[in-house]
């Protein structure tokens, strides 16, 4: 009987930490770790003299949020040694549709039968933050 308890705390353990997972996709250079990046939400606001590293996605799954992936992507940022991180907006996709019917068939008392027929039409919203990692070239 105590198997049960355990099973039960681990498997929680486990949803838990996977329920916030951020799935990211990077795709540029690294440079040496930094400690704490720029943040900037607007290309107007990043000075001038710097050099693109690279592109990152992030999306969030299950119960993770969109602020979820921003601390994501900002320890990302530090590990691919960025000077500045410019977050470029939410983009979202929507699954193709996929439809689900189910029949419910009542006898009356005449002997006839009414057929009821429901569909449910389903379709997942997901959301994912865009950023780019930038150098700067003459270091502030």
């Amino acid at each position: 009987m105590k198997r049960i308890p355990m099973f039960l705390g681990a498997l929680c353990a486990v949803c838990a930490t996977g329920s916030c997972a951020v799935e990211t996709t990077y795709i540029g250079k690294a440079y040496p770790a930094t400690n704490s990046p720029e943040l900037f939400f607007s290309w107007n606001d990043v000075p001038e003299g710097y050099e693109t590293m690279g592109h990152i996605l992030a999306t969030p799954h299950l119960f993770g949020t969109l602020e979820k992936a921003q601390s994501v992507i900002e320890k990302e940022a530090c590990e691919k040694g960025a000077d500045a991180v410019v977050f470029e907006g939410i983009g979202q996709s929507v699954t193709s549709p996929t439809y689900t019917t189910t029949e419910h068939i009542e006898q009356n008392s005449d002997g006839s039968s009414t057929r009821t027929a429901t569909t449910k039409r389903d379709e997942r919203v997901s959301y994912r933050l865009k950023a780019t990692f930038i150098k700067y070239k003459n270091k502030k």
